[in-house]
């Protein structure tokens, strides 16, 4: 019993150090050129410094001409620090440039917004961008509820499993008590899978559409979260494993 105590602990253990970190979400503290800014000479390019490192693409930072065309070389990099930049195309006309970024944050929340910098004198522009902030919309709120359902199926899982081999072993053989640590099982492995399929979608377009795109599915597993969600299905497995022995045997 205490060898089955020990493994359920550290399954518990893997999997609540898997969860994403609880912070505050990042935030543009400065640019460059500044926000409203009005500038003689075209720059070379546009820096952005977050309050945190975000993580980005090379499609995370555009800037447009007053038309809406890009002019933005289109590939993000990391000079220092938490400030990134993205390299201008030459011969730039005068007028107002908009610039539109969307990151991740640590905790792993996409962060969007946009601002403003004119060359020459302010114009009038053609961009018009969408209201709708990163993480939000339909696809944002069923982010936020697979979250809430994986914290409640976790808790009653680890809860339920803990509560069996340290204070009522025999409560294994009671079906209430199989039922409900099993329904958290398959609440958290359900919303575990629901986040890795909403992921794309969720810090990119916001699109519902976008939720079943293979390809950006692949690019979410090349990233931190992807790989801790699918390292999250793997303990999960274990899991199963480990609660059918729970089971069977006592």
């Amino acid at each position: 019993m205490g060898t089955l105590l020990l493994l359920f602990l550290a399954v518990a253990g893997a999997l609540l150090a898997g969860a994403a970190p609880v912070s505050a979400h990042a935030a543009l503290t400065g640019s460059d050129p500044a926000q409203g800014a009005v500038v003689d000479k075209a720059p070379t390019q546009v820096s952005l410094t977050f309050s945190e490192k975000v993580a980005l693409s090379d499609g995370s930072v555009r800037v447009l001409d007053p038309s809406g065309k890009r002019v933005d070389t289109g590939k993000a990099s990391n000079p220092s620090g938490t400030t990134y930049g993205v390299k201008l195309h030459s011969g730039l006309p005068d007028g107002t440039f908009t610039v539109s970024y969307q990151v991740v944050s640590a905790d792993s929340h996409p962060v969007s917004g946009a601002f403003t910098f004119s060359i020459g004198a302010p114009s009038t522009t053609s961009v018009s961008l969408s209201d709708q902030t990163a993480g939000g919309g339909v696809v944002g709120g069923l982010y936020g509820f697979g979250r809430y359902v994986s914290y409640a199926g976790f808790i009653l899982m680890v809860g339920g499993g803990a509560f069996v081999l340290a204070c009522w072993q025999r409560g294994a053989a009671v079906r209430a008590v199989q039922r409900l640590v099993v329904s958290g099982w398959v609440a958290l492995t359900s919303a575990t899978l629901a986040l890795l399929l909403l992921r794309g979608s969720y810090t990119g377009s916001g699109k519902v559409g976008d939720i079943f795109d293979l390809t950006l599915l692949g690019q979410v597993l090349q990233t931190k979260a992807g790989a801790a969600l699918v390292s999250r299905l793997l303990l999960l497995a274990a899991a199963a494993l480990f609660i059918a022995v729970l089971f069977g045997r006592m």
